[in-house]
């Protein structure tokens, strides 16, 4: 356990720039949505194009605010859920 506090501690762990969807319904949406947006960009043509390139940037730069709170919520979950499991094993008499 230390060596991922140090780890985390030292830089050596960003979950944030390490996480990599793999599952294949992922990586075909995202195809999928790209296309799409490679597409609207085509038919929009300038100046229009930057505008709607501009406000997409601005709101996927969201994404990483919305991911971090998802990232500490779990964790505080996963922490209480521990938190538990160790009281009732305390207060059951177990050690």
């Amino acid at each position: 356990m230390d060596k991922i506090l140090k780890a985390l501690y030292e830089g050596e762990i960003y979950p944030a720039e390490q996480y990599l969807p793999l599952i294949e319904e992922y990586k075909d949406l995202w195809k999928k949505n790209y296309q799409k947006y490679e597409d609207f960009i085509k038919k929009v043509g300038s100046p229009l194009d930057k505008e709607f390139i501009k406000i997409m940037d601005e709101q996927l730069d969201a994404v990483p605010l919305e991911l971090s709170e998802m990232f500490i919520d779990g964790f505080r979950l996963g922490a209480r859920m521990m938190i538990e499991i160790f009281e009732d094993k305390y207060q059951n008499g177990e050690q």
